[in-house]
């Protein structure tokens, strides 16, 4: 069976959209709950979860459906430009928001849940970038979408910190419109979704080299003609299974890091900024490593994925099993309580006793074991994680139109967006890390397993060819 050539062009711009799209997910995180407060007295930390969750819940409705879409139509552009068109309603909303009289923080929310309806586009460009190669060069080019959307998930939240100094309420571009450190972000937003569009309209030609048209008579390129089989649902259950826990305990990590660091670790808030920064930092600089070795110096060439992927799974369960606070641990959680706060004249740090009492019983991690597992194992798992098991995804997949299955890893991955910030904040009030760390590393066994249980199925599609009975009009297939 012979394919055509690679349109790299086409993957490098597919790139740069995914990195446009995946930028948002994270652009507003620092400034979106100051900015809140600002403007509406009766938002509350609680409404301030719903509006992080409606982006993936958007994500988790749209993404199958986006993908659907795509197969009918055999083609991504039309749904891309819708992704894009709800992205700029999402951003524009955000703008809109102070000039509304009342209930402003309702604005907040359908502006991320439009914008998480636009972000249904990357796993349209992942499909892309695993069919519109040629089979051996599909580790490379989703190397290049996978790398952008890792980018944009990275400099996303960064971005917010290039406009800190137009403070509030900033400057009026016109009538009431203004610009400051909590709407340049979307007038950015605006920006890069204009980009994009551009991008899309002039430069970006689809080409599907890497799907495979099912014919009962032989081309003239081919001895026989071919069939492309039902995939292995198993195989591909098993790929979104893990994409949902791989990033189960990235968000759990980002969610109650902050919490970690002042009540455990006892830091002021101060300290809990500088060193979260500096291990995201680093689990950023660690991804970008894998980035550059798959892109720059061809490690796919070097890499069996399947192997990649369990490697990666038992990189994240020696981040959980170097971390969790075994009771042989001799360090203690520093105490006080709500006396010691009335009492204070300055910043109390460690753990309320009053309000959670498990720091009583559990042990305290040290911080350095802490975070340099987190930048070391994270940091080097969760890229390989997405280029080897999307890889693998694809060849699971086959020689097909991917968009409606693409669309069902994009749920896996907002599922756990969805289910990480509605359970992980309440299991860490009441049974502190202990509970959440056992739960997350039987996740990750469990995944261990299925992969070595179901090792020999986690390979590519075979296309299978069709020989006609001469003496019936029925057609038989052998491998």
């Amino acid at each position: 069976m012979k394919f055509e050539k690679t349109d790299w062009r086409s993957i490098y711009v597919a790139s740069f959209v995914a990195f446009c799209a995946a930028v948002q997910f994270g652009l507003y995180f620092s400034s979106i709950w100051p900015y809140l407060q600002t403007i509406d007295d009766e938002a509350t930390e609680q409404f301030l979860g719903v509006i992080i969750a409606a982006y993936s819940l958007a994500t988790c409705v749209a993404s199958p459906i986006f993908g659907y879409w795509s197969n009918r139509i055999k083609q991504i552009r039309v749904p891309m430009y819708t992704g894009i068109a709800s992205m700029v309603l999402g951003n524009v909303i955000y703008l809109c928001a102070e000039l509304l009289p009342s209930h402003r923080r309702y604005s907040f929310l359908a502006a991320r849940f439009f914008t998480g309806i636009g972000s249904a586009n990357i796993p349209l460009l992942r499909a892309y970038a695993s069919t519109s190669c040629n089979p051996k060069d599909r580790p490379r080019a989703m190397s290049f979408v996978t790398g952008g959307i890792s980018l944009g998930i990275l400099v996303g939240p960064a971005i917010q910190i290039l406009f800190t100094p137009l403070s509030y309420p900033g400057l009026v571009l016109f009538h009431n419109f203004r610009v400051n450190m909590y709407t340049a972000s979307a007038y950015g937003a605006c920006t890069m979704n204009i980009v994009s569009y551009l991008c899309l309209r002039f430069l970006f030609v689809e080409n599907y080299s890497g799907i495979h048209s099912e014919r009962k008579e032989p081309t003239e390129n081919e001895e026989q003609p071919v069939k492309i089989p039902k995939f292995d649902p198993a195989a591909a259950a098993i790929c979104n299974y893990t994409k949902f826990a791989q990033q189960l305990v990235f968000i759990n990590a980002e969610i109650i890091g902050s919490p970690l660091a002042m009540s455990v670790f006892g830091f002021t808030k101060q300290q809990t900024i500088q060193y979260n920064s500096i291990a995201q930092s680093g689990v950023g600089v660690a991804g970008l490593i894998v980035l550059v070795a798959f892109i720059g110096f061809d490690l796919n060439k070097h890499v069996k994925y399947r192997i990649g992927v369990i490697v990666a799974v038992c990189f994240h369960l020696a981040y959980l099993l170097l971390t969790y606070p075994w009771p042989f641990l001799s360090d203690r959680i520093p105490l006080h309580t709500d006396i010691d706060l009335s009492n204070a004249t300055e910043e109390v740090v460690g753990c309320n006793i009053d309000h959670l009492l498990w720091c009583a019983t559990t042990p305290r991690v040290s911080p350095w074991v802490f975070y340099i597992a987190f930048m070391v194992f994270v940091g080097l798992a969760y890229p390989v994680t997405d280029i080897c098991l999307n890889t693998v995804y694809g060849r699971i997949l086959g020689p097909r139109r991917q968009g409606t299955m693409q669309g069902v890893m994009q749920v896996s991955n907002g599922a756990a967006r969805m289910v990480g910030p509605l359970t992980i904040s309440a299991l860490y009030a009441s049974f502190g890390p202990k509970l959440i760390w056992i739960f997350q590393i039987v996740l990750m066994s469990s995944v261990l397993f299925l992969w070595a249980i179901f090792y020999k199925r986690m390979v590519a599609l075979k296309v299978v060819a069709v020989e006609k009975n001469p003496s019936e009009s029925e057609v038989t297939t052998k491998v």
